[in-house]
């Protein structure tokens, strides 16, 4: 496991980071276990040590547990922090997503919303992606970056 440190370092030299989903949950819910290293990633894009994006499908998964638990103020701060937060690229889901996306499912037979996701990331030009899916570390076009390997 690396320290938190090297982390930032490490998003740092990535300059572009793609961001799954679970990197927002874990942030704003402050998860016990990965919480601080997903804040970390969160200062890098806030203080420009970085760039990050997400694909709107991370907008669309993050609101369906909000929606179902009625909880109309944090649906307004999540598509706040989505839309707005500096340093961060929310990006649709066009032609040349679908194209990338259609390559890595071919590739390695990944989930669609998995492959949306890293079909985001590198079309826009990121050279790591933020995850804690361990199934995504086969992916070999970037460098995945596991929170769970952070402390």
């Amino acid at each position: 496991m690396g320290t938190l440190n090297e982390l930032a370092a490490r998003l740092t030299h990535a300059e572009r980071i793609g961001l799954d989903t679970v990197v927002f949950i874990y942030a704003f819910e402050r998860h016990p276990q990965f919480g601080a290293a997903a804040r970390v990633i969160f200062h890098a894009l806030e203080t420009g040590a970085c760039q990050g994006v997400a694909s709107t499908l991370a907008l669309g998964e993050i609101l369906v547990g909000v929606k179902k638990a009625r909880h109309p103020d944090l649906e307004l701060r999540y598509r706040d922090v989505l839309t707005r937060f500096p340093g961060l690229t929310l990006r649709d889901a066009d032609v040349a997503v679908m194209e990338a996306m259609a390559d890595l499912r071919a590739n390695y037979g990944l989930p669609t919303p998995d492959a949306i996701h890293l079909a985001t990331a590198l079309v826009s030009g990121a050279r790591a992606f933020v995850t804690n899916d361990l199934r995504l570390r086969q992916v070999q076009e970037l460098d995945v970056i596991l929170l769970a390997d952070w402390e």
